[in-house]
């Protein structure tokens, strides 16, 4: 999701119930937050190689990074590529590896093949990217997208848009699960009729890769979040104490991306002080949950936020208690054109970790073609995840969206 999620523009509005969970040490999740040693600027006491976010009471789905992702971690230079493994610890394939010959091209186009996408959302930058990507490759394959649906981030809708879909028997069905438990049955249901499910970002409970779906494609969540740790230690000169914002719900994207945040402080920035976390449901409150941090903590250098929209609620934060880019850094998720934008003003956004949706969309659409003509494909691929800040951001723009940089950003930069 990973989440990814949505970008400003929403019209889609969560309605869950606002949860707000400053948490740490001696606290619990909603009664507020105090800090991990009981003074927010004491970072003279910390050793070095131990940050204070191992203090910090990290949400429910929080795990500890296993060997293999704690090695990833303590590397000197995290790769653009390919870094852990993804659900179920399948080992991740880079999606630039996926091919299709000419002779099983022709094979796809022969078959005449339907196609259904089932979103969670739209309307933001990153789900307008992967359905761009997932149409073109599609066109290309000659396969023809039969539906297409947004489910606004309501479980009930996506299950209906699914049964819906099934009901005009699409060959393939490319889709984000938005509750991994609640919809097993739906997905679970088009397999067992014969469509061949290709999951973005997450598979749901109780199905398995080349048995009950073909594979799971999503960006590199744990590296986005390594690249994210290290844009923030940037950007606040490697030393001074910092808060997280997370997506409180337990979603497979964005748990993997803070554990990477966070292993990677933990690993390679021993001066960086995480000294509070705030778990949010709805994005729409993030402002408020920012406020309340830079309240109890002034002294804060930078705050992550699990992505663009959620980061734009902290920058207002931020301009109304009297922060100045100077003195305080946002690091994010995804190149939203607002982010984009305050970032090339010299604004609060200093570092972004940046999906690549489009390339995602092809990658997805080309593994359910494959999977149709009988060809064996990986359970688990993965698109890199590049850094962005403001010295990249023009060319960055263009590789994650394959078009031109709007004006407004453009001017900004010069």
């Amino acid at each position: 999701m990973r989440m990814k999620m949505v970008h400003m523009k929403k019209t889609a509005v969560i309605t869950a119930v606002f949860v707000l969970s400053i948490s740490l040490i001696a606290c619990s999740a909603n009664s507020g937050s105090v800090p991990a040693n009981g003074n927010p600027t004491d970072s003279g006491s910390q050793k070095a190689g131990a940050v204070k976010s191992s203090k910090v009471e990290h949400p429910p789905w929080y795990q500890k990074p296993s060997e293999e992702r704690l090695k990833l971690a303590q590397e000197d230079v995290i790769s653009t590529e390919t870094m852990a493994s993804g659900p179920r610890g399948k080992a991740a394939f880079p999606a630039s590896k996926i091919v299709i010959t000419d002779e099983q091209l022709q094979k796809i186009k022969a078959g005449n093949y339907k196609a259904a996408i089932a979103m969670g959302f739209s309307g933001d930058d990153w789900s307008e990217q992967q359905v761009a990507g997932l149409k073109t490759e599609f066109k290309r394959l000659g396969i023809e997208v039969i539906a297409q649906t947004s489910a606004d981030f309501k479980d009930s809708k996506q299950i209906a848009d699914i049964e819906a879909a099934l009901m005009k028997k699409p060959d393939i069905l490319v889709s984000i699960p938005l509750n991994a438990q609640t919809q097993a049955a739906v997905y679970k249901k088009a397999a067992e009729s014969g469509t061949k499910v290709v999951f973005i970002d997450q598979p749901v409970d109780g199905m398995d890769p080349g048995k009950d779906y073909v594979s799971v494609v999503s960006s590199d969540n744990f590296g986005l979040g390594m690249q994210i740790a290290d844009e923030l230690a940037k950007a606040i000169g490697n030393q001074g104490d910092v808060a997280a914002l997370y997506f409180a719900p337990d979603f497979y994207v964005t748990n993997v991306r803070y554990e990477g945040f966070i292993a990677r402080l933990e690993a390679k920035h021993p001066n960086i002080n995480l000294v509070a976390v705030a778990g949010f449901q709805d994005w729409n409150t993030t402002q408020d949950v920012t406020a309340g941090l830079l309240t109890k903590y002034p002294n804060l250098k930078g705050i992550y936020a699990s992505w663009d929209v959620p980061a734009m609620g902290a920058i207002s934060a931020a301009k109304i208690s009297g922060k100045s880019p100077s003195d305080f850094a946002i690091v994010t998720e995804g190149v939203g054109h607002e982010v984009a934008l305050n970032m090339a003003q010299n604004g609060f956004v200093k570092g972004i970790g940046a999906y690549l949706p489009y390339d995602q969309g092809v990658a997805e659409a080309a593994l359910g073609a494959l999977s149709l003509i009988g060809a064996e494909v990986p359970p688990f691929v993965a698109v890199p995840a590049p850094p962005v800040n403001r010295s990249n951001l023009a060319e960055s723009f263009q590789r994650i969206y394959h078009r031109e940089l709007p004006q407004d950003i453009a001017n900004e930069l010069k």
